[in-house]
């Protein structure tokens, strides 16, 4: 029996939809059937940080199970369906230091955003148009142990710094279907405000709720989760979102 707790505001609003989504593993606080409530992920992640959501989870569930015969969670009786989601969950708590990260923090902990405005022509209909587009990109400063700071998450010394390369998760030789392409890196910016730090689409570290690492296992659960080889190897930031 799990303890009370103190309800969010929305609370309410979440338990009324909570049975919409992942059927079978998810559901009510109240509901003595379900294997993982609201209040059981309150209890295990009281710190969890986006993309670390219950919703998200659940509806995670749900987009795995429709596309897999094999259904996670959902397989044998309750006892062996409950073992598999704690070691998932678990082992999952453990990568994401309690649900608070999806990047490792070696690799990405000390990275800043940057938007980029992008402008296209869009022809059609006999007129040209100009489109206005921003993208977010995430670059990270690469980092030895010992020069890395967890209480600040700041690193004192990039693993690029003096023209260093960083070979971190990529076998450069391994090609689609084996693995995404990827190559040695460098800094994007020998001076500046991008200093010592990599575009981090560029690196295949970890990331996600298990933190997916190497570029040759981005490519197989690209195509097991996407349906595409492409979608990770073009965009390994979409495991951490």
């Amino acid at each position: 029996q799990l303890p009370p707790l103190r309800r969010p505001k929305d609370a309410d609003d979440a338990d009324a939809d909570a049975d919409a989504i992942g059927r079978g593993v998810c559901g009510r606080d109240d509901d003595q059937d379900v294997l993982f409530s609201p209040r059981a992920f309150e209890l295990l992640a009281p710190r969890a940080s986006p993309p670390f959501t219950y919703r998200g989870f659940c509806e995670a569930v749900d987009d795995y199970n429709s596309r897999h015969a094999e259904k996670a969670f959902l397989m044998g009786p309750r006892e062996r369906r409950l073992d598999e989601l704690a070691a998932f969950l678990g082992s999952a708590s453990h990568d994401t230091d309690a649900f608070r990260t999806s990047r490792e923090y070696l690799a990405c902990g000390d990275r800043v955003e940057r938007t980029l405005e992008r402008r296209r022509e869009l022809r059609g209909g006999g007129d040209d148009k100009i489109d206005d587009d921003e993208e977010t990109e995430w670059y990270c400063m690469p980092c030895a142990p010992d020069h890395y700071d967890y209480t600040t998450q700041t690193c004192a010394l990039s693993m690029l710094d003096n023209d260093q390369s960083y070979y971190g998760y990529c076998q450069p030789f391994t090609a689609p279907p084996d693995g995404c392409p990827c190559d040695y890196v460098k800094e994007v910016e020998s001076s500046g405000p991008l200093e010592g730090r990599m575009r981090a689409n560029d690196i295949f570290f970890g990331r996600g709720s298990i933190h997916l690492s190497h570029n040759f296992n981005y490519i197989r659960a690209s195509t097991t989760m996407t349906g595409s080889e492409d979608t990770f190897c073009a965009h390994p930031e979409l495991l951490a979102t």
